[in-house]
């Protein structure tokens, strides 16, 4: 058992024979000591653990017991004391104080900080924090974060913010709370961000019709941006909805006419197949042959207009959507297009899944465990995507 007081120690006096008040900590045969910011003008200030022979005196005694009461209950809420040294016990005491005020910005820098991600997605996170601060102080104690103040927050974002973004950022700030939670830097026993109702991100329905997508094909253009995006979108759409980031990574010259990718977006997650891999329809080839580079990548970059098609594309894509009637027309259409068509198509989900490459939701787990796909059913279903926008077919 923990045994308090309170002293002066004459040999660590201060510059003028001042002395900093301590709490002595007796436990386990060793005594340690504890410094207040109670300071007195001399040894003669100090008699039997009290202050004395001062204006203040009665002051000071008050808020040296409260720093007495408060250490005494913090080393009450450290568990089996007994087994810890007197050195351990006030290491466990600080931990137990500096989690009972944690602040927001501590708690997000510590999230961070042990968080597996890449770069990318703490770049977002920082983010996120950012649109959270503004309405909860970074210096808020954790601990006293309450649903209304969660309330508060949505609506708040929402005046100026989509629902997707708000979505994100709230499941961002459940995500630090929770990481709280479980460190032991709160007492909650349901997460104040829990059964709020968040607003729901809106599912972009931008996929084309089979007609739009043969237009986009069909173009033909001297205007470098326009028969760029054309090619670029067209090589996506033949390649399953391939992202940018990913189609800029790939050496075509390599990978001859079999193509095997991780995608970067879920690199890092449960997936059924690590690798999106089938053969490259001949109608992608064309593409790739014209925009190849020496070192096999294709060239996303104009060096005529110094310009990088990764950071023009939405622009590329307005311009085209403009001069060419196609209202919902976005780089990201190609994908939707992709798989929109394959499943009107017949084409299984998890072939689409596997094509697209997506991580495992809880409603595929079980099912992913007793199927595969393979590379061949996917160079199948893509192949019959590829055959039907040849034709002049539309679905009813």
């Amino acid at each position: 058992m923990a045994t308090l007081s309170l002293t002066i120690l004459p040999a660590k006096a201060l510059k003028g024979g001042k002395h900093k008040v301590r709490v002595a900590v007796a436990h386990n045969s060793t005594t340690r000591y504890i410094v207040t910011d109670v300071i007195i003008d001399s040894e003669k200030e100090w008699k039997n653990g009290r202050v004395v022979k001062r204006p203040d005196a009665t002051f000071l005694n008050t808020r040296l017991a409260k720093i007495v009461a408060d250490t005494q209950r913090d080393i009450d809420a450290v568990p089996y004391i007994e087994g810890l040294s007197c050195a351990e016990l006030i290491d466990a005491m600080r931990t137990a104080r500096g989690a009972k005020f944690k602040t927001l910005r501590g708690a997000f820098d510590e999230f961070l900080d042990v968080a597996t991600c890449k770069e990318s997605s703490k770049r977002i996170y920082r983010q996120h924090f950012d649109r959270i601060k503004r309405h909860i102080p970074e210096t808020q104690p954790v601990a006293g974060i309450t649903p209304l103040m969660v309330r508060r927050l949505i609506a708040e974002m929402m005046k100026t913010m989509s629902g997707g973004t708000v979505s994100r950022t709230i499941t961002l700030l459940s995500s630090i709370l929770l990481h709280c939670q479980r460190n032991g830097y709160t007492d909650f026993r349901v997460l104040p961000t829990d059964g709020i109702k968040r607003p729901q991100p809106e599912i972009r329905q931008n996929w084309l019709s089979p007609d739009q997508v043969r237009l986009i094909r069909d173009v033909q253009t001297d205007k470098v941006c326009l028969h760029r995006f054309r090619d670029i979108f067209m090589l996506s759409y033949y390649l399953g909805g391939i992202n940018l980031i990913d189609m800029a990574k790939i050496n075509f010259r390599e990978c001859g006419t079999h193509i095997r990718y991780v995608r970067t977006k879920t690199d890092r997650r449960v997936k059924a197949n690590h690798f999106v891999e089938f053969d490259i329809p001949h109608e992608a080839q064309a593409i790739i042959e014209r925009l190849m580079r020496d070192d096999g990548h294709v060239e996303l970059w104009n060096a005529r207009h110094k310009e990088n098609l990764c950071t023009n594309i939405g622009q590329y894509s307005r311009i085209f959507r403009d001069v060419y009637n196609i209202p919902d027309l976005t780089y990201y259409s190609a994908r939707k297009s992709f798989a929109q068509h394959a499943f009107n198509l017949g084409v299984s989900e998890s072939v689409i899944d596997y094509i697209l490459g997506h991580s495992l939701g809880n409603s595929k787990s079980c099912l992913y465990s007793y199927i595969k796909v393979t590379p061949a059913m996917a160079t199948a279903a893509i192949r019959k995507v590829c055959d039907f926008i040849a034709g002049n077919e539309n679905f009813d």
